[in-house]
């Protein structure tokens, strides 16, 4: 009886994860150590490489030089395809899967992650996002980017729908951004997606 219900908790649902930096890294891992269900395919985009300063690739075992994307990949293997590429409005359908989650950062990244967004709701694709990272022992909050406080409420969306996820404190705060922090956000982006994948999938 235990062994045909454990046979029936197997991985579904497919991800894209737009960004593997150091919280795309986190979320990748995190989501794909989920056990008895969790994720079956997750597609990654990234065009950089593991650098030096890259500490918890680094930590978790990847090598400088070493694309992020082929590093994720060479851990989890077939569960997981690898675009050394960061989405642009050139290849906006290269997205796919269930739920699309957003982590790319460095510069103005607001009109990219509107694309996204637009281009998978078109898709009914459910979109997760980040709202500040910003913050030595901040409250990480889980919102509708509608209603948010936080640096999200720039993308000045026109519906509900986009799900974000932060400390809603914005880089002019001058705070740092420490892996406890990244930790907290990335655990509360993926138990966000496994809550949708179970609603859109799974029911």
């Amino acid at each position: 009886m235990v062994e045909e219900l454990e046979n029936k908790l197997k991985p579904f649902g497919e991800v894209s994860l737009i960004g593997c930096g150091r919280l795309g890294v986190r979320v990748a891992f995190d989501l794909l150590e989920v056990h008895r269900g969790g994720v079956k395919k997750l597609y990654i985009f990234d065009n950089a490489k593991i650098e030096e300063n890259d500490i918890i690739h680094r930590k978790l075992g990847g090598k400088i030089g070493e694309y992020k994307v082929d590093f994720i990949k060479r851990f989890f293997g077939d569960r997981v395809v690898a675009y050394r590429e960061n989405i642009s409005e050139k290849n906006l359908s290269l997205i796919k899967g269930d739920v699309a989650i957003i982590c790319i950062a460095g510069g103005d990244t607001i009109p990219i992650t509107k694309k996204i967004i637009e281009y998978c709701w078109k898709n009914n694709i459910k979109t997760i996002g980040t709202n500040g990272v910003f913050g030595i022992d901040e409250k990480v909050k889980v919102s509708d980017a509608l209603y948010t406080r936080g640096p999200a409420k720039l993308l000045n969306l026109e519906k509900e729908g986009h799900i974000v996820v932060g400390t809603e404190r914005f880089i002019k705060d001058g705070l740092p951004i420490t892996p406890y922090t990244l930790n907290k956000i990335a655990k509360k982006i993926v138990i966000e997606c496994l809550k949708v994948l179970y609603r859109h999938v799974h029911v």
